[in-house]
C-alpha cells in the first residue's frame, strides 16, 4: 500500500526540515531543499541571484548567528497551485539572535518562500524566498 502525501503535507515536511538546517547551521542541508538557481532578499542581502550567493551573502552571515529559529506555526499560510506543482508560503517567524554586546536578541521577522517541483512525487524545490525582520511599526498587534 502506497501512501499519498497532499501538498500541504509536503510543503510542511520542507519547512520542517528547512528550519531544522537554520537551527543547526547546516548550510548543506538547507542546499538540498533549493534549486541551484534559486534567488532572494533577505536581512541583509539587497538580492541574490542564485543558491551560491543567497548561501554566501545571507546565511552564512546569519545562521551562525542565529538559535531557536522556528516559523509560527499558527499563522503559516500555504498556497497550492490547482496542479499541486507551485507553493507559497507566507509566515512569521521568529529567532533569538545577538546583540551589539554579545546577548541575546529575540528577533521576530517573515519569510515569503515559492516552491516547485516537477511532478506530484518529486521532491519540492525552493526558487526564491523573502526572509527579513519585523518593519518597525507594522501590524504591532501580531507582534505581541
Amino acid at each position: 500500500m502506497s501512501t499519498h502525501m497532499t501538498g500541504d503535507e509536503g510543503v510542511i515536511n520542507w519547512l520542517k526540515a528547512w528550519a531544522q538546517a537554520i537551527r543547526e547551521n547546516e548550510l548543506d542541508k538547507g542546499r538540498a531543499l533549493f534549486a541551484d538557481d534559486a534567488s532572494g532578499f533577505g536581512t541583509i542581502t539587497f538580492i541574490t541571484h542564485s543558491l551560491d550567493e543567497l548561501v554566501e551573502r545571507q546565511w552564512a552571515n546569519v545562521w551562525s548567528s542565529t538559535k531557536e529559529f522556528d516559523f509560527d506555526w499558527t499563522l503559516i499560510r500555504i498556497r497550492l497551485s490547482p496542479d499541486e506543482l507551485q507553493a507559497v508560503i507566507h509566515s512569521p517567524w521568529t529567532s533569538v539572535g545577538t546583540d551589539e554586546k554579545g546577548g541575546d536578541r529575540h528577533r521576530k521577522g517573515r519569510a515569503t518562500i515559492v516552491l516547485l517541483r516537477d511532478n506530484a512525487a518529486a521532491s519540492w524545490k525552493c526558487v526564491h524566498t523573502h526572509v527579513s525582520m519585523w518593519p518597525n511599526g507594522a501590524d504591532t498587534q501580531l507582534m505581541n
